[in-house]
């Protein structure tokens, strides 16, 4: 008897016929007996049923608590999407490990469902086999012809569907979930949709050549903004019923984390766990003796991710490591783990230190692997290393260690961009920031080293080597290596940086930190600094005392300056006791204790040690010497201060001199320095035209070399806004001193003694453009801050309320204005003397005041009218010298109001002789 199989569905939901045919038949058989034979017989069996549609094969994963539709991803996926009509434009999400990308594509397959698209199939694709074992599914689920989803025809069966996919007419969604293979040995992709009506989402660590072929494009996915972070924490710890743990520190947490998926997930249902709020946390989180696995606990898997943290960031570091140049990828990243995540400079991979590095460390690898040792390299490779021993590996090169970078780049565990580049919730890429590593791979890289030191000892070799001779030299690379040197404190202990080639190189960051003034960071190196010296060296070695003169010099920076000068003296004492009077490091700490004399006010005993140090300079090292040169140029400063204007230009002109002789170009930081002070000297001898020009030429070359927020860079800006407020320019002053208070702001912090006299500045700009309300405001800020900050009779405390008394009488506040001026004369004559131009310009203040009143008040009180006559007499009267031009005009003023008032109450008396002049 034969079976004959019969027609099957199309596939596409058509009916057809369904019977099963029978044949009863003897074929060369022998038969005792009787024998009934029947011929064909032809049975109807009932159809199958038809798929429900829609179709979901494999296991779409379940969507994560409080997830977050990136809104700003899922609108690039759709940008790609759109216009591809009849060719499958299939979207890769690539991005590195525990980026939410799967979540991304789950979020699509089950969108995809819900909005009726007939086909969706989920493959893990790290398995090509498993790709085809869904494609097979999918063939017998549709009901294609021939498709018996049996084992021996799984490969058939996925080629069944992949045509079907082609040709028909249903919506379909192909998810290819984890790509690791995009060459002809990895899984099969889906090819055209005859009406653009299919499409494939792939998900990827890599972001290679091959990713994008195949007509592919590839969506880069990255980490959450701060908006999605934020929000994440708090939807999921509300929806735990824990919103109390949350705090003011959970934005801070986000950032400590990454914004990475994975870790806000483990980290927000550990604090569920344990009941830690996010300051509880992140202080656990930032502990350096923690492993990474330790603060992101597999158990705290609540989302089925299905491995640990930092098994999701590395996994794919063993592909990378056999990739070429083979054996290089993982200590590379353990290097990378050392630094910034912002980035660190890509040259740092060409030095010696670093090649060397890897040039061990692959043949360690290799050794322990018991592979062969690669010879020695041939000659003439272009490589500027040193050639290897006999039996030694080829030492890595330049051109090798680049290469690495960008294997690591293409699996996603590294950043590796121009400068220039746009990089989606990072911004542009920053000159010497190329190399950038995501904080907690830096941090899985670390926990998985087993020994560190190599990696240590050869970047902090690396970056002192790469280390610009003078930070104006290159001022963005200096403030890289600023900033990678204190995240490499951070990873691998102070303790570590207190040991060679540590020590150098933290010694050259602390300086750096001073020559850019950033000066709460200098405080904090130079106070850890001090400390450990004095603990390991004793409080009189040399460089504990050099350690406290830099601390001492951040505390001025700071505004600090009475701490500075404590400290200063002490150190110049121990120096003396130790080196002797006329030792050259015992006159630089003289120098620096006359500095914060300047600082203070202290401008008499300013002026005398100046005079000794520039002296003892002469004498011991010689009238040209560059530290001559600096005690010439700050003994100037002192006397242009103390109103010995001429002494000080002669001075200043010979410093230019002396310093293009040393230093032999015009674009030195030292040179702009002194430039800019002579043309101070310029404007205060009326030389505005000399001045301005050389401030315009500094502030150019300032903006080039040193950077627009360098303090020097700063200073001249305000120096040329003071120039051009002087010659009537007053709206162009008025530009440059409010950008001055932003950038002040930013880079010294709010309460600098630098920043306030900006805002002085900006203060008197405000009142000389019309902009009277905001003079105000903004001198009633500074002068309580200068009060508080610096003192009540220092001299910048006073100048503010001078200030303010002007911003008052212009803004039409008469009586305020007054009574502030009336209560400063004391305090001006006091502190500046009787016949400085400070004393004076208060005095003729309080004249014009009184004088202003009066007149205001002449109508209906006279007796009013005259008393302040009277007082504007006595505040500028021929008594007070020296005579200026404007204390004479407010002196005439005052008599003739005094004359106007006693003619008005001799009228209302009706007494004789009104109109009758006022006695001398």
């Amino acid at each position: 008897m034969e079976e004959v199989t019969p027609p099957q569905r199309s596939g596409d939901g058509a009916e057809a016929e369904s019977r099963t045919t029978v044949v009863n038949a003897i074929h060369n058989s022998t038969v005792n007996g009787s024998v009934i034979q029947g011929g064909t017989v032809t049975v109807q069996l009932p159809s199958p049923a038809p798929p429900e549609w829609p179709l979901s094969i494999g296991v779409i994963p379940i969507l994560a608590s409080a997830f977050q539709p990136r809104t700003a991803v899922r609108e690039a996926i759709d940008r790609v999407r759109a216009g591809s009509e009849t060719v499958v434009l299939s979207q890769v999400l690539a991005g590195g490990g525990g980026v939410g990308k799967s979540q991304l594509a789950a979020h699509y397959a089950w969108q995809a469902l819900e909005d009726g698209v007939d086909v969706v199939v989920w493959a893990a694709a790290a398995d090509p086999v498993s790709v085809l074992l869904a494609y097979a599914e999918a063939a017998a689920a549709v009901q294609l012809p021939g498709a018996t989803n049996a084992r021996d025809r799984v490969a058939q069966d996925a080629r069944l569907f992949l045509n079907w996919l082609s040709s028909t007419e249903r919506s379909w969604l192909v998810v290819l979930d984890d790509v690791t293979d995009f060459t002809a040995t990895g899984p099969l992709w889906p090819g055209r949709s005859r009406r653009g009506n299919g499409r494939v989402l792939a998900t990827t660590r890599q972001r290679g050549a091959h990713a994008s072929g195949g007509g592919r494009a590839v969506v880069p996915v990255d980490v959450y903004d701060a908006a999605e972070a934020g929000a994440y924490l708090r939807e999921r710890l509300t929806a735990a019923g824990y919103p109390y743990l949350l705090d003011r520190q959970a934005e801070e947490l986000a950032e400590a984390l990454g914004r990475l998926p994975l870790a806000l997930a483990h980290a927000a249902a550990y604090m569920v766990n344990q009941q830690r709020t996010c300051s509880a946390y992140l202080e656990i989180f930032r502990e350096r003796t923690r492993t990474l696995d330790s603060v992101l606990p597999p158990e705290a898997d609540t989302e089925l991710y299905g491995r640990p943290v930092a098994a999701a960031l590395l996994i794919s570091l063993d592909a990378a490591q056999q990739t070429e140049p083979k054996g290089l990828a993982v200590p590379a990243v353990r290097l990378a783990g050392l630094l910034d995540p912002a980035g660190h400079p890509r040259e740092l991979w060409t030095t010696r230190a670093v090649t060397d590095y890897l040039t061990k460390q692959r043949a360690t690898e290799q050794r322990a692997a018991g592979a062969a040792v690669p010879g020695p390299a041939a000659p003439g490779d272009g490589s500027d290393a040193e050639p290897a021993e006999a039996g030694e590996p080829p030492p890595v090169t330049a051109d090798e260690a680049l290469t690495v970078l960008a294997v690591l780049h293409t699996y996603n565990l590294i950043g590796n961009y121009p400068a220039g580049v746009d990089i989606p919730h990072r911004g542009t890429v920053a000159a010497h920031r190329e190399v950038s590593i995501h904080a907690l791979t830096a941090r899985a890289a670390r926990d998985t080293t087993p020994d560190p030191t190599p990696a240590r000892s050869a970047v902090m070799f690396a970056m002192y080597r790469l280390w610009p001779e003078e930070d104006h030299l290159d001022h963005r690379l200096a403030a890289c290596l600023r900033a990678n040197t204190e995240t490499l404190r951070d990873t691998v202990g102070p303790e570590v940086l207190r040991l060679f080639p540590g020590f150098a190189l933290r010694q050259r960051a602390g300086l750096s930190l001073l020559g850019a003034g950033l000066h709460a960071e200098a405080v904090d190196h130079w106070t850890q600094e001090a400390e450990a010296d004095t603990a390991e060296l004793g409080p009189e070695d040399e460089r504990t005392l050099a350690s406290q003169a830099n601390l001492a010099a951040a505390y001025a920076l700071a505004g600090r300056a009475a701490e500075a000068l404590a400290l200063r003296k002490r150190v110049a004492v121990e120096f003396e006791r130790l080196l002797g009077a006329d030792s050259p490091k015992t006159l630089v700490a003289l120098a620096s204790v006359a500095g914060s004399y300047t600082d203070l006010g202290y401008e008499g005993d300013a002026i005398t040690l100046k005079e000794h140090v520039l002296a003892a300079r002469e004498r011991v090292l010689g009238p040209s010497h560059s530290d001559t040169v600096n005690a010439r140029n700050n003994l100037a400063l002192a006397y242009e201060i103390n109103g010995r204007h001429d002494e000080a230009l002669v001075l200043k002109e010979r410093v230019v001199m002396e310093l293009a002789s040393l230093l032999g170009t015009g674009e030195h930081p030292r040179m702009l320095i002194a430039l800019a002070s002579l043309a101070s000297s310029y404007a205060q001898a009326g030389r505005l035209g000399d001045a301005m020009e050389i401030e315009e030429k500094v502030l150019e070359v300032s903006e080039r070399i040193l950077g627009p927020d360098h303090p020097d860079t700063i200073a001249v800006r305000v120096s040329l806004a003071s120039s051009y407020a002087a010659t009537g320019r007053d709206e162009e002053a008025f530009v440059l001193r409010k950008r001055a208070v932003a950038d002040r702001y930013r880079v010294q912090g709010p309460e600098h003694p630098d920043t306030l006299k900006a805002l002085a500045d900006l203060s008197v700009s405000c009142r000389r453009t019309g902009r009277h309300d905001e003079a105000v405001a903004i001198a009633e800020h500074v002068l309580p801050l200068r009060s508080r900050i610096l003192g009540r009779d220092h001299p910048d405390t006073l100048i503010s309320a001078g200030n303010l008394v002007n911003a008052y009488a212009t803004a039409g506040e008469t009586e305020r204005a007054l009574k502030l001026a009336e209560s400063l004369r004391p305090h001006q004559e006091r502190v500046f003397g009787p016949h400085d131009d400070t004393t004076l310009s208060g005095r003729h203040a309080v004249a014009l005041l009184r004088v202003h009143r009066g007149e205001s008040v002449l109508a209906e009180d006279p007796a009013q009218a005259a008393r302040d006559a009277e007082l504007a007499i006595e505040a500028v009267g021929p008594h007070v010298l020296p005579r200026l031009p404007a204390l004479d005009e407010a002196l005439e003023d005052a008599y003739r109001l005094a004359e106007a008032a006693r003619a008005a109450l001799q009228a209302r008396a009706g007494a004789p002789g009104a109109g009758a002049g006022v006695e001398d």
